[in-house]
C-alpha cells in the first residue's frame, strides 16, 4: 500500500531557527523533531511563526537551558469503515439486550441447550423475539451509552488535539457467555501523542465520561432495588442480579459500599440487595471505569501514570 503524497512545506523560515530537525512519519501523521538555534526563545511571536510555517501543530518545550520543538501535521485522511463500526453496534445492540431480557426471565432469542458429553450443555439460539426482544432496553441502553460515553471521550479529546483516531469499535458476544451480551468496546489511535499533557488528556477523558453517566444509572436503579427474599449475603458480595433464573452474585467497592448501606440500612451486607437491570447497568459501569484506571501497560491507568511520573522509564 503506497503512502499518501505529502504537501512540501515552505522550510526557509523553519530552517532559520531551529539548529537540528528530524522527521518520522505514523501513518498519516508527520512529526518533525527540532531543536531551537542557541539563544532563540519558544515564546518569541517571530520565532513561532517561523516554526508554523512547515504547518500543523506546533509544540514547544524549554528544558536544561534548550528549547526542543514538536510540529505534528496530518498528511492525509484517515478511512472509515462506517459500515463496519454501524454493523458491530447493531449487534451488540441486540446481544445486550438478549441479555437484558434473560435479566427478566425472558428468552428471546429461544435458546436450545445442546448436550455436550455427560456434563455440559451448549446453549444455542434458534430464533429471535422482537417484542421480547426488547425487554432488556432497561439494561442495554444504559449500558451501552456508558460504553459509547467512555469511548466517545477518548474520541473527542484525540480529535480536540487533532490525533486522527476512528470511531468505537463494540464487540457483540453471545449473552449466555457473558451474562452482559458484550467484551466491550474500544477506539484505535492512529498517529502518536507527541506531549505527555496531550496523553492525559486523551485517557482521562473516557474514565471521567463514564463515571459521570454510570453514576446516575446506579443512583436511579438503586432506588428500583431492594433486598432479596431468602439466603445471606457478606459485605464482600452484598448484591445479586438474576439471569435466566439463576442468582448471580457481584462484588463491593468503596462507592458501592457508602451507596448500599445509605439505600439499604440494616439489609446492607446482611440480606442480599437485588439490582434492578438500570443498577446494574451503572455497576458494570462503574467496574469497567474502575478496571481502565489500573496503573497498568495499555490501560487508561498506565497512560496516566506514565504522564504524571516524571521519570517513565521506573514504572
Amino acid at each position: 500500500m503506497a503512502l499518501p503524497p505529502i504537501d512540501k512545506p515552505d522550510v526557509g523560515a523553519f530552517l532559520d531557527v531551529v539548529d537540528e530537525y528530524h522527521i518520522g512519519l505514523y501513518g498519516v501523521v508527520e512529526v518533525v523533531r527540532a531543536r531551537l538555534l542557541p539563544g532563540l526563545r519558544g515564546n518569541d511571536p517571530d520565532v513561532l511563526a517561523a516554526l508554523a510555517s512547515w504547518g500543523g501543530e506546533v509544540h514547544v518545550e524549554e528544558k536544561e537551558g534548550a528549547v526542543d520543538v514538536v510540529l505534528v501535521r496530518t498528511s492525509g485522511s484517515v478511512r472509515e469503515r462506517w459500515l463496519l463500526h454501524i454493523g458491530l453496534f447493531l449487534a451488540t445492540l441486540i446481544t445486550t439486550l438478549a441479555a437484558g431480557a434473560l435479566m427478566h426471565g425472558i428468552d428471546p432469542v429461544r435458546t436450545r441447550f445442546i448436550p455436550l458429553g455427560q456434563k455440559y450443555l451448549l446453549p444455542v439460539p434458534t430464533g429471535i423475539d422482537l417484542p421480547a426482544l426488547w425487554a432488556g432496553a432497561v439494561f442495554a441502553l444504559p449500558f451501552l451509552g456508558i460504553l459509547l460515553a467512555h469511548e466517545s471521550g477518548h474520541y473527542v479529546a484525540a480529535r480536540r488535539h487533532k490525533i486522527p483516531v476512528t470511531p468505537p469499535f463494540f464487540i457483540p458476544f453471545p449473552p449466555w457467555y457473558s451474562l452482559v451480551g458484550t467484551l466491550g468496546a474500544f477506539i484505535r489511535i492512529k498517529g502518536p501523542t507527541v506531549r505527555r499533557s496531550v496523553l492525559l488528556d486523551v485517557a482521562g477523558a473516557g474514565p471521567l465520561a463514564s463515571f459521570f453517566l454510570s453514576l446516575p444509572a446506579l443512583l436511579v436503579g438503586l432506588t428500583l432495588s431492594g433486598p432479596a427474599i431468602g439466603g445471606s449475603a457478606s459485605v464482600m458480595t452484598p448484591f445479586v442480579v438474576r439471569f435466566a433464573g439463576e442468582t448471580v452474585r457481584l462484588g463491593n467497592g468503596p462507592l458501592l459500599h457508602v451507596l448500599g448501606s445509605l439505600f439499604f440500612p440494616g439489609a446492607f451486607g446482611v440480606v442480599p440487595i437485588e439490582l434492578h437491570p438500570l443498577a446494574f447497568a451503572g455497576w458494570l459501569g462503574m467496574f469497567v471505569t474502575a478496571l481502565n484506571l489500573l496503573p497498568l501497560g495499555q490501560l487508561d491507568g498506565g497512560h496516566i501514570l506514565y504522564c504524571l511520573w516524571e521519570q517513565p522509564g521506573q514504572v
